[in-house]
């Protein structure tokens, strides 16, 4: 995948919004250096906290709104980020005179 700020072709890239950055062009441009070198743990809580759209709203967030988010005066929003698909009917059919055991299936050696 490319990156959306230098265009290089990386196998690594955070999802911000809706724009693929890749770690350095993170600690370039924004406040979070410590993605380049260290953790990423303070991007991603800053990513679930504020409204972040694209790259260009993580490129406004301050130092203040960091080191608040930092010490917990900034919560998390509780909201999902990643939504799964329900399966309400199941994959697999058992006629009437089967049964499903998996644990016999695992066992078989052939």
């Amino acid at each position: 995948m490319k990156c959306y700020v230098c265009d290089k072709e990386l196998n690594f890239l955070y999802f911000v919004g809706k724009d693929n950055v890749c770690n350095k062009c993170i600690a370039k441009h924004t406040v979070f250096k410590e993605v380049k070198v260290s953790e990423d743990i303070l991007l991603r809580k800053a990513l679930r906290s504020f409204e972040i759209k694209g790259f260009e709203d993580l490129k406004n967030i301050s130092y203040a709104d960091v080191d608040k988010l930092a010490h917990g005066q900034i919560k998390e929003k509780s909201k999902q980020t990643v939504k799964f698909k329900k399966n309400k009917v199941s994959a697999v059919s058992v006629d009437d005179g089967d049964y499903l055991d998996p644990q016999t299936e695992l066992d078989m050696s052939y």
